[in-house]
């Protein structure tokens, strides 16, 4: 058997986000022009493949982590402050670096070692929630992951 299970620690821009919910969700989306014709009616013949997209998502549980503001908002010199409009997220260089690390000792510790994904931030449209009250203050995020010359990442 061959199951892989264990923690990981995450940097973004080389500063700490501190302990997760329940870790790093890495996902991805294929987008393809699908094919049809009256041969077959609706039925898919063949895709032209079309690009991808990537997105990390955690539910972040230390709100003063060294990362953390600039994760849930991200580019912006002062906090809740909006900010130059119309900048570029690559362009303008406001992309972090995101890098998971397993905790040592675990089968993480080895598959993969270490994940780096070199320009990520806040994902669009994303509603980022903060709770302000006598309970824990989560912090969910989505992290659009954007390529470097046709890559998203790397691991080892």
């Amino acid at each position: 058997m061959s199951f892989i299970a264990g923690g990981y620690t995450a940097t973004l821009n080389a500063l700490a986000l501190g302990q997760t919910a329940d870790g790093f969700r890495v996902s991805h989306s294929e987008f393809k022009r699908i094919i049809t014709g009256d041969s077959f009616g609706e039925t898919p013949q063949d895709g032209v493949r079309r690009g991808a997209e990537m997105f990390v998502a955690l539910r972040g549980l230390e709100y003063n982590a060294a990362g953390m503001q600039n994760a849930f908002w991200p580019g912006h010199a002062t906090l809740y402050t909006l900010g130059v409009i119309g900048r570029l997220d690559v362009g303008s260089s406001i992309v972090d670096s995101l890098v998971l690390t397993a905790i040592a000792g675990t089968t993480a510790a080895t598959v993969p070692a270490t994940a780096t994904f070199t320009q990520c931030i806040l994902a669009e449209g994303f509603p980022v929630e903060l709770l302000f009250a006598a309970d824990l203050r989560e912090v969910p995020l989505r992290l659009r992951v954007y390529p470097v010359a046709g890559v998203f990442g790397t691991q080892t």
